[in-house]
């Protein structure tokens, strides 16, 4: 009788044992998963690839609502320079307070987001106009607002953001626009790859500098030159192994325009570079 009770209490001690080292195993995995420089950096560098995308549609599309994506006087047909010359409010459907010269235009949704602007005219001395002219708008400024759920590939990223921008390089035969501003946004966003999932809420000031395009943006629809510099701070998640780490970020972002569709983005040293026609951010 004693052997069998020493047997069985061996037994329940080694699957005690065994237990023990299970879970002493899981919380040793816990304790050494380690965040990286990459984990804490693509909390900031993913949406910010995904808002310069954005970006870019908002100058092009700005170009095309304004009219002035061809080179005027140069290789703009004769129409299309007398278009650029017409009542900005007929040719966009946007409505002039005549009381400020500020025209606001139509709402419009775009990949899930609902967009307002408003456009000033501005002749060389700093006059508003009331419309564009070829031979004396010297610049244009242009507010907009764009608030909504984004689709993206793993899900829909609530998104809030304004930007101020100022359009200059307007007067004569120039062949290039030059677009300065500042901007403000908001975005939670969740994406997935090869070794973890992730979450990100982040809040970013943006500065635009010197963002040059090159008419006509038909053929030329990457900007040449100029930066987009982003001051982001929030929290992010990163899951691994079925274990979850939570992180607080605060990184400056740079993107530097080159002419092409990929360009580099840093945050900190750690490299990356962007997709400006789908938003995608990959470690270079």
């Amino acid at each position: 009788m004693h052997r069998y009770r020493l047997i069985a209490a061996a037994c329940a001690l080694a699957a005690g044992v065994a237990a023990c080292s299970s879970s002493a195993d899981l919380l040793t995995n816990a304790l050494s998963l380690q965040l990286s420089a990459d984990d804490s950096a693509q909390a900031v560098a993913v949406p910010a690839g995904q808002s310069a995308a954005a970006d870019l549609d908002l100058l092009s599309s700005t170009g095309t609502l304004l009219g002035f994506d061809v080179a005027p006087g140069s290789t703009a047909p004769a129409a299309d320079r007398a278009a650029l010359s017409a009542s900005f409010a007929a040719a966009s459907g946007c409505t002039l307070d005549s009381a400020t010269y500020i025209y606001t235009c139509p709402s419009a949704t775009l990949h899930g987001l609902s967009r307002i602007r408003t456009v000033e005219f501005f002749d060389s001395t700093g006059a508003p106009m009331l419309d564009f002219n070829d031979t004396t708008t010297a610049s244009i400024h242009v507010t907009a607002t764009a608030t909504g759920a984004l689709a993206t590939a793993h899900a829909a990223d609530t998104v809030s953001r304004t930007r101020d921008m100022t359009i200059t390089g307007l007067l004569g035969r120039n062949t290039t626009r030059t677009w300065n501003g500042t901007g403000s946004d908001t975005s939670s966003a969740y994406w997935a790859d090869s070794t973890a999932t992730r979450t990100a809420n982040v809040s970013a000031a943006s500065t635009f500098t010197d963002i040059v395009v090159t008419l006509p943006r038909s053929t030329n629809p990457w900007p040449a030159s100029g930066t987009i510099t982003r001051d982001a701070t929030g929290t992010a998640t990163v899951t691994k192994q079925g274990i979850t780490r939570s992180l607080t970020v605060t990184r400056t972002v740079t993107i530097t325009f080159n002419g092409t569709e990929f360009v580099p983005l840093m945050v900190g040293t750690n490299a990356y570079t962007l997709d400006l026609a789908t938003g995608a951010v990959t470690k270079t």
